[in-house]
């Protein structure tokens, strides 16, 4: 028999492990120990926490808070003895005061309490400035409050009843002019009248405009 010489063919050959058709069985426990360790070590890495965070003092958060039910009960309050209708407390000592305070006065029976004088009203008139000479105090003023703010008029409302003016009417305005506070009236007879108005309210702007004022004698818009 010839001999040939060896090539990369018979070195892949003999490095080729040739295995039998029937191979060893595997041992079960080499598949089922992963998920036992794993079952064993979590609850006891579990517990070892929880007695971590109890020794430090820092709260559980695996047990719910629990309040400790105390059976110690607060001793019950003796309610103090009052004295009946028929019966008088005397501490010692105040007895000869209590003797002496019975006076001719109580004898005589009069316990009727001394009747109170009559106090004066609290509420006065407001005092009103001097009267301006030309001025009808009786014109009838609406006051329009154009400020947005709640009783943003009734600074001006109280100045115009110092002054004297007794027909005011106050309403809410929320058209946009004019844009700053303004004065109407109603025709030339209350001019003087507008002018005390303006110099009472430190209004700048005032002019004669019977449709602005209406059925008024004066329109004030405040801003």
């Amino acid at each position: 028999m010839e001999q040939y010489p060896r090539d990369e063919f018979d070195e892949l050959a003999q490095s080729r492990q040739v295995r039998g058709a029937h191979r060893k069985k595997r041992n079960p426990w080499r598949i089922a120990i992963p998920f036992l360790s794993v079952l064993v070590l979590a609850p006891l890495a579990g517990w070892g926490l929880v007695e971590l965070w109890s020794q430090d003092g820092m709260t559980n958060p695996f047990i719910e808070e629990t309040t400790e039910d105390t059976d110690e009960k607060t001793p019950e309050e003796t309610p103090e003895e009052t004295p009946t209708d028929g019966e008088a407390t005397t501490v010692p000592g105040d007895e000869e005061a209590t003797e002496d305070t019975t006076g001719p006065a109580d004898e005589t029976g009069d316990d009727e309490a001394p009747s109170e004088e009559p106090t004066e009203e609290e509420t006065e008139a407001i005092e009103t400035l001097p009267p301006v000479e030309g001025v009808a105090y009786d014109s009838s003023v609406l006051v329009y409050n154009g400020t947005g703010i709640p009783g943003g008029a009734d600074q001006a409302v109280e100045a115009l009843r110092l002054a004297g003016y007794t027909n005011i009417t106050v309403e809410d305005y929320a058209a946009a002019n004019p844009a700053t506070t303004a004065l109407y009236f109603a025709n030339n007879d209350l001019y003087t009248t507008a002018q005390n108005v303006s110099q009472t309210l430190a209004i700048d702007y005032w002019a004669e405009s019977g449709g602005m004022t209406g059925a008024n004698d004066l329109l004030i818009v405040i801003r």
